[in-house]
């Protein structure tokens, strides 16, 4: 332990602290004269928040947020919170929330909660963008109140009925009308349908007047900006089809391809992004999909680019897994609206927050859209969904055990029920092994996405890995000469674990490897056929039978098995069980003990943050 850090001893012997906050909290203890042992715990704290996704650290629920279940339990002493708070007030390492930019820069800000400086800024930042957008009224640039989109919405949704309000109408007629709008949903509830039918009328719109709309459509990973692109283009077909679009639309709108966000905003490793206040975005309208896995600080670095009078819109599902990063903003921004009630029901208004007060300035600008258009009425897959999401544990245990064609369950210790699993495993991965060898690629990619195994852990029992083995185990008892040892046997499934722009590859992307003639390629699923790429080509990947619940996410299958950890695993959440269900499109199965469900569902992920006050003060 170095010197000056004694105090942090039993909390590394703990497991609540590692090297990282050890070395920090000795820096400043050389640096700073005056620091004292609780200033150095609070130092400590802070740091480690971030790491397990908490922008800031209420000094009251310090060891309910940096302790790990594995840790709850021994002994630790906290400081007592109010005398803490009240020491920290004074330490010469915390800043107050109204510092000014002469004062000395401080590790910390005590704002109600305990901050990292860098989180309180962006926290800070993010919140007073998204209000000064949202106060500053209609983009007089762009449509603003005209006649003319009541017309095209009327005309791609079809005319608004006041009784029974068309949310997705609704959630396009505010994007097209304000600076800053939220579109949130569950699988299946239209929000791709809706940003299609929105970018046709504003593109409708500009077309119009005589100007050019430049559009940016971004996600924040690879795979999830692939997922968009294909989506909207399906959508912008359907469209064309039915006639509510003329070709010379629907083709501008087919060239329009989502990328990542870094890629948006030119990322620069190790000196920050090209676009900023400074040099900012030249688009009109900027959409960003699957916003539940944006960060705070790439939240912040967004609405820094974005253009003052240009019309953000933000899609997403606030109930499903947060960024692996700090922060929950999705479910902030979304805040009281996407409030859970009885099934069907969200928000304190039905779906459309009501406009409100000054204080709270994305009220009517957050849109639910509760209905799932994937399921049919009384699916199973959508009344689990609910139950889960709800905190529903006995609905949702009914649910599972109920028979009901869509969901099954396979409990942890029924090893006839892990054997039927496997053995559908076995036979689709026959198929997509038989197709690859016979240079199908296509066919091959079908099956072996077919039914897919969606992990919560990499390394327990019935995690990743443990899934991968048994499952090649159980190919390989089929067809013995296939030889999955070798790197690039005909039908190994991949999946790309890093994006790589020169070569056109993005994390996420899935693909099989398939013999062309004499030679070995590996066929990556894009649409609207796949495409041949060398394994030379290919550093970064693993074998793809399984793969977590956490890189699932934007990704959809028509039987997704949701394997669970033990109940006293810390990555067992209400948000990683809702994740891996909405996954699947026909059939979903749950593999874990009831005391795993019951867990999952009972812990919320709970990600401390100020910027759902900051947006939603209550009162």
């Amino acid at each position: 332990m170095p010197e000056g850090v004694d105090v942090l001893e039993p909390f590394v012997r703990a497991g609540v602290f590692d090297a990282a906050e050890v070395q920090l909290c000795a820096a400043f203890a050389r640096l700073v004269p005056g620091t004292t042992d609780d200033d150095l715990l609070a130092l400590a704290v802070a740091a480690r928040g971030p790491r397990l996704g908490h922008v800031c650290v209420d000094l009251a629920e310090v060891g309910r947020l940096v302790v790990d279940a594995e840790a709850a339990d021994v002994g630790l002493d906290w400081p007592e919170p109010v005398a803490w708070e009240r020491l920290v007030a004074r330490s010469p390492l915390v800043a107050g929330p109204d510092a000014g930019p002469t004062e000395p820069l401080r590790p910390l800000v005590l704002d109600g909660r305990l901050y990292l400086q860098r989180y309180h800024r962006d926290e800070v930042a993010v919140a007073a963008d998204l209000t000064a957008r949202a106060l500053s009224g209609g983009d007089a640039a762009g449509p603003g109140p005209h006649p003319a989109v009541d017309e095209l919405l009327d005309r791609l949704f079809g005319p608004d009925d006041p009784t029974e309000p068309d949310l997705q109408r609704r959630a396009a007629g505010t994007a097209l009308v304000e600076r800053v709008s939220v579109i949130a949903g569950g699988p299946g509830t239209g929000k791709t349908h809706t940003v299609a039918r929105l970018l046709a009328a504003a593109r409708q719109l500009a077309a119009d007047r005589g100007e050019a709309l430049q559009v940016a459509l971004a996600a924040p990973t690879g795979k999830a900006a692939g997922r968009m692109t294909e989506q909207l283009h399906r959508a912008v077909g359907e469209l064309a089809v039915s006639g509510l679009l003329h070709a010379a639309l629907a083709d501008d709108l087919r060239r329009t391809e989502a990328v990542t966000l870094h890629r948006l905003l030119g990322s620069v490793p190790g000196a920050g992004f090209r676009r900023h206040r400074g040099n900012p975005l030249p688009h009109h309208l900027v959409v960003v999909d699957e916003t539940s896995m944006v960060s705070l600080p790439l939240m912040a670095r967004l609405l820094d680019a974005v253009r003052p009078d240009a019309r953000l819109v933000l899609v997403g599902d606030p109930f499903q897994l947060a960024s692996i990063e700090a922060g929950s903003v999705m479910s902030d921004v979304v805040g009281p609206v996407g409030a859970v009630g009885p099934v069907g029901a969200v928000g304190p208004v039905g779906a459309v927050g009501a406009a409100g007060p000054i204080d709270r300035p994305l009220a009517g600008r957050v849109t639910v859209l509760t209905r799932s258009h994937r399921f049919g009425e009384g699916s199973a897959i959508d009344d689990l969904r609910n139950a889960v999401r709800e905190g529903d544990h006995e609905g949702a245990l009914r649910i599972l055990d109920g028979g009901r064609p869509g969901v099954s369950w396979v409990r942890e210790e029924d090893l006839p029920g892990i054997g039927a699993l496997l053995e559908e495993l076995a036979t689709a991965g026959i198929e997509a092994i038989t197709a690859a060898r016979e240079g199908d690629a296509a066919a091959g990619l079908e099956a072996v996405a077919r039914v897919k195994v969606l992990a919560a852990t990499r390394h327990r029992p019935l995690g990743l890995y443990d899934w991968t083995r048994r499952i090649e185990d159980a190919v390989v008892a089929r067809d013995p000469s296939i030889r999955t040892g070798l790197r690039w046997y005909p039908g190994r499934p991949v999946i790309v674990t890093a994006n790589d722009a020169p070569k056109n590859l993005r994390n996420g992307d899935v693909g099989l490897v398939v013999r062309v003639g004499d030679d070995t390629q590996v066929a990556l699923a894009e649409v609207p056929e796949p495409r041949l790429v060398p394994p030379s080509q290919l550093d970064h990947l693993e074998t793809w039978w399984a793969m977590t619940i956490h890189r699932s996410q934007g990704s959809e299958f028509p039987h997704a098995v949701v394997s669970l950890p033990t109940e006293d695993s810390p990555i067992l959440t209400r948000e990683l069980l809702y994740t891996g269900i909405t996954r699947a499109r026909d059939q979903v199965t749950v593999v874990g003990s009831e005391a795993a469900v019951r867990a999952a569902i009972a812990r919320p992920v709970s990600r401390a943050s100020g910027l759902r006050e900051r947006l939603w003060p209550e009162g």
